[in-house]
């Protein structure tokens, strides 16, 4: 499936991939923002996102490992706000950050991955840096 067939622009922030059914904020935090996130922060973000019922939905969360993967392909060519390259669908815009936080599950440790290479790694819950979100919504079609 082309990339202009899978992914629709709704025009209200948001993106709908038709191969998952999920819907994605078109920008992750950082682009919405300007600021980078721990992991604690990234998930009060979603809580403010179904406060205000961004794209009127209060379904908004964290993706996990499968979802998050099902948007990196190393033939997508996009650019991280350093003008690094990412392999993200050109459908979202560039300028975002290529490291984004995932659901996690509880203690201290949270998952991270990576649109450069393609990979997850752990990282302590607390710890800033140059992570952000972009948070989905939906499940998965099976």
């Amino acid at each position: 499936m082309a990339e202009k067939e899978r992914f629709t622009d709704n025009q209200d922030g948001t993106i709908t991939d038709s191969k998952t059914g999920l819907m994605w904020m078109k920008e992750d935090a950082w682009q919405k923002e300007a600021k980078w996130y721990t992991w604690d922060e990234a998930a009060e973000l979603a809580s403010y996102f179904n406060d205000i019922k961004f794209a009127e939905f209060q379904d908004w969360r964290l993706p996990t490992e499968e979802e998050i993967q099902s948007l990196y392909h190393e033939e997508a060519s996009n650019q991280d706000k350093y003008g690094k390259e990412m392999h993200l669908p050109e459908a979202f815009p560039s300028g975002g950050l290529a490291t984004v936080w995932l659901k996690g599950e509880s203690g201290h440790e949270g998952t991270l991955f990576d649109f450069k290479n393609g990979e997850f790694r752990p990282l302590y819950k607390s710890k800033s840096g140059r992570m952000t979100v972009r948070l989905v919504r939906g499940e998965m079609l099976k």
